[in-house]
């Protein structure tokens, strides 16, 4: 990694952190469906493959989880660099972007689900980092003319909303709300609400906990229960800010009040349904993200050490709920096949 970032800059600590991480124990995919990596060999310079679907994740550690379940054999360290139209982004890039020190908008793998072809993509790209012209929307706008997918998905790590939202709870929502009370404030999206057409697994949904059940046991004791998979309207949404906030216990941010819906909040999501409002034949989307640290309790203390708190938790825990936020990716291309 090699970056050093500013004291206290949590965000940005979440995205560069490698967790540190044993191996996983064997998932029992059912027969037939289980990924297989297929060798990525693009020079970076080049235009990104066709696929049927593209999946894009956003932090190291979710993108260590998403290669260890969906290209098995193939680690996140093995992931190729994607750089096409590398010019146009790098003066959109500020000290702070991850994709500045990566010289690279992402590495990128494929995989095979059943007959399925996906595309998956670790972002060097962020809402919270980059400059304000929030390159990332023109990103997915260039991922979805070059690979041209029937779905797209992002996926990874959040925070949790609600007490009733465990540690590991995965949610797949085609509702994604902004709440940019910064850098992005000023924006036209700034408060934008999107609306997709709802994402389904059928009968693959229902093996998640089979799925989960080896691994599951390194969330404990955060977790009093097995992580659930949760779809559409008991889902919610995902609310996107442009700043590292949480929903604690006191609703200190107004994360619950700007979208009662909600049940994880991140820094990226509504991107993604921005960017395909744009165009003019966009193909489906969805957010599928786990609670990578449940709702803070105000009486941990101010919000900096509740702050402080919330980043342990994610990286003691991170790298392992995203294993269920991959299961549930897999899941729903599993139904697409």
């Amino acid at each position: 990694m090699g970056r050093t970032f500013p004291v206290n800059d949590y965000a940005l600590e979440r995205i560069i952190y490698r967790a540190p991480h044993e191996a996983l124990a064997p998932i029992p995919w059912p027969d037939g469906l289980a990924p297989h990596g297929v060798a990525y060999d693009r020079p970076a310079d080049q235009p990104l493959p066709l696929a049927d679907v593209v999946v894009v994740t956003w932090t190291v550690a979710e993108g260590q989880a998403l290669a260890d379940v969906l290209t098995p054999g193939i680690p996140s360290m093995s992931w190729k660099p994607y750089a096409h139209h590398w010019s146009a982004y790098e003066p959109q890039l500020t000290g702070r972007s991850p994709a500045r020190q990566a010289g690279c908008l992402g590495y990128v793998a494929t995989t095979k689900i059943g007959n399925v072809n996906v595309l998956l993509i670790k972002s060097e790209l962020h809402l919270a980092t980059d400059g304000i012209s929030a390159p990332i929307v023109a990103f997915w706008q260039q991922i979805v003319a070059e690979a041209r997918p029937h779905l797209v998905i992002t996926t990874g790590t959040a925070g949790g909303i609600g007490a009733a939202t465990q540690l590991g709870d995965v949610f797949v929502v085609t509702n994604a709300k902004f709440n940019c009370a910064r850098d992005f404030k000023s924006k036209p999206w700034a408060q934008q609400l999107f609306t997709g057409a709802a994402i389904h697994a059928d009968g693959h949904a229902s093996s998640f906990g089979a799925l989960t059940a080896p691994n599951a046991g390194h969330l404990r004791p955060v977790a009093s229960r097995p992580p659930v998979l949760s779809f559409g309207a008991a889902a919610g949404g995902v609310e996107t800010v442009d700043y590292f906030g949480f929903a604690d216990t006191a609703d200190s941010f107004g994360i619950v009040r700007n979208y009662p819906d909600a049940r994880t909040e991140e820094m990226d999501d509504a991107t993604l349904p921005l960017a395909l409002s744009q165009l003019p034949s966009p193909p489906l989307w969805c957010s599928i993200r786990n609670a990578s640290d449940p709702q803070v309790s105000s009486d941990l203390g101010d919000l900096d050490a509740q702050r402080r708190w919330a980043n342990q938790i994610y990286k003691r825990y991170g790298y392992w709920t995203s294993i269920g936020s991959a299961i549930g990716t897999w899941a729903v291309i599993a139904n697409v096949s």
